[in-house]
């Protein structure tokens, strides 16, 4: 099952910040970053349920994250319907949960 996505405002603002971020480290390492983050998004909507579930997480909807390769970020997302909603582009090592007040029905 291949499902559409879309951003929470804030992980899209969370996303580009990165980016930028990477960029202005480095040339071409913002891209890299682009790169490896929509190659865990295309994953996560080809097989939605394959990714672990958010440590914790004990209610509805089923809140899970997908590693980003070669970078300590994790996309966080669950699925609605035919939609799977990013509500994070979460550091795997700074303020863990705090995107769970995105995460509606």
């Amino acid at each position: 099952m291949t499902l559409a996505f879309d951003f929470h405002p804030e992980a899209r603002a969370e996303f580009f910040a990165s980016v930028n971020w990477y960029d202005d480290r480095e040339f071409g390492v913002g891209t890299r970053f682009e790169g490896a983050v929509r190659k865990a998004i295309d994953s996560a909507v080809e097989s939605p349920e394959a990714w672990a579930m958010w440590p914790g997480w004990d209610r509805e909807p089923v809140v899970r994250s997908k590693g980003v390769s070669d970078f300590p970020y994790r996309v966080v997302y669950f699925v609605e319907g035919d939609l799977l909603r990013i509500v994070a582009l979460a550091h795997a090592k700074r303020r863990p949960g705090y995107w769970r007040d995105r995460v509606t029905r």
